[in-house]
């Protein structure tokens, strides 16, 4: 019984909330036709003028109150409503209009709740909203990600922004929305972040240009000079990898001549059969056994009994490789850039001289 009653509360609240919709539409066209606007008609030659279609935006999707969506949502809105402003009389046909996408969960109930306001008696002749910023204003504000700056912030003071295996495109998306949801306004700031999550060989390549090398306060620069990099990089490996190719492929030779054939040469063994036979057994090979018993063999020390991830000279910087010195090297440059809170240091107290214990 608790389900059913649910439901039809559900349904009662969806009912309730489209005949406030079909309220406040039938009051705006109201308004519209209370003050009719005059036009003057004009005779066009429709042969000597081409017809042109209108275009036709895609609809915003349905929103249910999901903060993630929230942005998104009213994005489609608007891109609606600039791109067909002949649909919408005011700005309180277009608040009502966006509203009427709110068909579930939390934006159903926010919804509801705006009509609900805006039919009490007191509020007969009011608007909820003063217009279609005050509306955009408190839906941020309900349906936006919270503390987004701070996040922000957060990510960007370490080093979890940084590039890594990442492509380019994704970096820099990922990088300016980062910096507009942080407030970052400073160039050279901006700058120095973006340099340091960078790939090391596409940073390298640019801050070390003999010409046209971009202004260290002026983000949008390197931005296009690391794009230039890395479609040079990509376009060098293709041209690479069409080369390599090239020289692996098989030669053809001209019909008639003949190829020299050279017989496979035999595997040296150390005795002069391989299969026993009675009278005839095969020798034992003591060094296979050996490395059989030994284990597996470590590919960072070359020594046997462990495999790589188990290597004690893992922390020793003379068997790093390339990638994990890099690797290395970033998480102790974003160690630097974390400001450490002020504490105060204790240093030991100084004694000129100890007393001999006599």
């Amino acid at each position: 019984m608790s389900l059913m009653e649910q439901t039809m509360a559900e349904m009662r609240a969806g009912q309730d909330l489209i005949r406030l919709q079909m309220e406040q539409l039938t009051t705006a066209l109201l308004r519209t036709q209370a003050n009719p606007v005059s036009e003057k008609l004009k005779i066009v030659d429709t042969e000597a003028t081409p017809k042109t279609r209108s275009v036709r935006p895609a609809l915003p999707p349905d929103f249910d109150g999901d903060r993630l969506k929230g942005t998104a949502f009213l994005d489609a809105c608007q891109t609606y409503t600039r791109l067909c402003p002949e649909e919408f009389t005011d700005e309180q046909t277009q608040i009502v209009w966006a509203m009427s996408y709110m068909k579930s969960g939390r934006a159903q109930k926010w919804a509801a709740r705006v009509f609900r306001w805006e039919q009490q008696p007191e509020n007969k002749e009011t608007n909820k909203f003063f217009g279609w910023s005050d509306f955009r204003d408190e839906f941020r504000k309900e349906f936006t990600p919270a503390h987004a700056d701070a996040l922000a912030i957060n990510r960007l003071e370490s080093s979890a922004y940084y590039q890594k295996n990442r492509s380019l495109d994704e970096y820099l998306d990922e990088f300016q929305d980062l910096i507009t949801d942080s407030g970052y306004t400073d160039p050279k700031t901006i700058v120095v972040k973006f340099r340091r999550g960078l790939n090391a060989q596409i940073q390298n390549s640019v801050a070390t240009m003999a010409s046209g090398r971009p202004s260290d306060s002026t983000p949008s620069q390197w931005y296009d000079a690391a794009r230039t990099v890395d479609e040079n990089r990509a376009a060098n490996e293709a041209f690479s990898a069409s080369s390599a190719y090239r020289s692996t492929a098989p030669s053809s030779r001209p019909v008639g001549t003949s190829q020299l054939r050279v017989a496979p040469s035999s595997v040296k063994t150390g005795h002069s059969h391989i299969s026993p036979t009675p009278g005839h057994p095969v020798p034992m090979d003591l060094d296979a056994a050996r490395k059989v018993a030994s284990g597996p063999l470590c590919f960072r020390c070359k020594q046997p009994g462990h495999f790589t991830r188990d290597c004690p000279s893992r922390y020793d910087l003379r068997y790093l490789t390339l990638e994990e010195l890099e690797e290395e090297l970033s998480i102790r440059m974003a160690q630097l850039d974390v400001v450490p809170p002020d504490t105060e240091e204790t240093r030991p107290e100084k004694v000129d001289f100890y007393q001999d214990n006599e």
